[in-house]
């Protein structure tokens, strides 16, 4: 018998052939498993039009941040596809003399501050959606840090760190929000994630809820959430061209996303005990938008405790996403629950959480 001892490049590269082809033969789920090469490449590029972006990657997801307009994450896609939604109306664009006051919808993952009912009504609190954010790679090359424009009128700003693993599909998103003024402030980390639709979103209720029945309505004013339905505990939101928008207390640190064979999922950090939340105690709220808007989209938000912060102080909410391809597409709600499962056995969700 004849061995052929290859070089690691030579090597890598077999490794790599074999990865694609079970990755696209269905053998192999994308971004469940580590990939064959420990590396993130973090890069300059282009991105439809705004100049001066970053493109992080491992061989198995993609991020593209975009400074000029807030520093915002608008891509994270795997094999290709993007979970991110877009606005198709507005890349390219930046903002002018209306900086402060009209909202630019560009998609993609922000973070504001919570809660919103303390949001000044004359300008809407946008101005760190438009600013030019600063960017630096981070010294170990595994991602950027992201630095927003002070909020002066607020008196703070945000600095984010996107850490992409180097072996699988898991961002380490590190959140901050620091108090630049010279007097106390009280705010939340709230980060908003847009996404594609239709699909389905996934979440754990709270039985001892505050709200009934489960979650507290903020769209339609005083209505009935009509897309959700609970089984064992688990809100299972199907998207059917509604204009909704709830919050959840349950504090149990992680959402779901089923479109077609993508999954996404977030997981974060709570604290139970010794802490305030926005919105009468909710960590996590949904969005969902009508397709006549921009083709629709619907939000995936994780909040963070109200903190109060003398001049100097911050503080931080850690998330990980995590992004997969399925053997297939969810076809119903019982079909959803076993793609939990599934997404169970990779790691992605919390062992504990009963789905059936």
């Amino acid at each position: 018998m004849r061995i052929t001892l290859l070089n690691k490049p030579a090597a890598l590269k077999l490794l790599k052939q074999a990865y694609f082809i079970g990755c696209m033969a269905g053998l192999i789920p994308l971004g469940s498993i580590g990939s064959v090469s420990a590396q993130v490449n973090v890069r300059e590029i282009e991105y439809h039009n705004w100049t001066g972006c970053y493109e992080i990657t491992n061989p198995v997801v993609r991020l593209v941040v975009a400074p000029q307009i807030g520093g915002r994450v608008m891509e994270y896609s795997i094999a290709g596809e993007d979970v991110f939604w877009q606005h198709s109306g507005e890349l390219g664009k930046l903002t002018g003399d209306d900086v402060g006051r009209t909202w630019r919808n560009y998609g993609g993952y922000k973070a504001w501050n919570a809660p919103q009912s303390k949001w000044s009504t004359t300008d809407q609190d946008y101005f760190y959606d438009s600013m030019p954010a600063d960017i630096e790679v981070l010294a170990d090359g595994r991602g950027v840090r992201i630095t927003t424009a002070p909020i002066k009128h607020r008196g703070f700003q945000f600095i984010r760190d996107v850490i992409l693993s180097e072996s699988t599909s898991r961002v380490r998103l590190i959140e901050r929000l620091r108090n630049v003024s010279d007097k106390e402030i009280e705010w939340s980390i709230w980060d908003v994630t847009q996404v594609k639709v239709p699909c389905w979103m996934v979440f754990p209720v709270n039985p001892k809820s505050a709200f009934e029945p489960g979650w507290s309505v903020k769209h339609p004013p005083g209505g009935h959430i009509k897309q959700v339905q609970v089984i064992n505990d688990i809100g299972i939101m199907r998207y059917d061209n509604q204009v909704e928008n709830w919050e959840t207390d349950a504090r149990s640190g992680w959402m779901a996303y089923i479109k077609d064979r993508l999954a996404y999922v977030k997981r974060w950090s709570t604290r139970i005990v010794d802490a305030t939340y926005p919105d009468g105690g909710c960590d996590a709220a949904f969005y969902t938008c009508r397709t006549d808007y921009a083709g629709g989209y619907a939000e995936m938000e994780v909040m963070g405790p109200i903190v109060k912060l003398q001049p100097g102080e911050e503080t931080e909410l850690v998330e990980d996403w995590f992004l997969t391809r399925l053997d297939e597409s969810a076809k119903d709600i019982p079909d959803v629950l076993i793609k939990m499962e599934t997404l169970q056995e990779r790691g992605l969700l919390p062992r504990g959480v009963k789905f059936r």
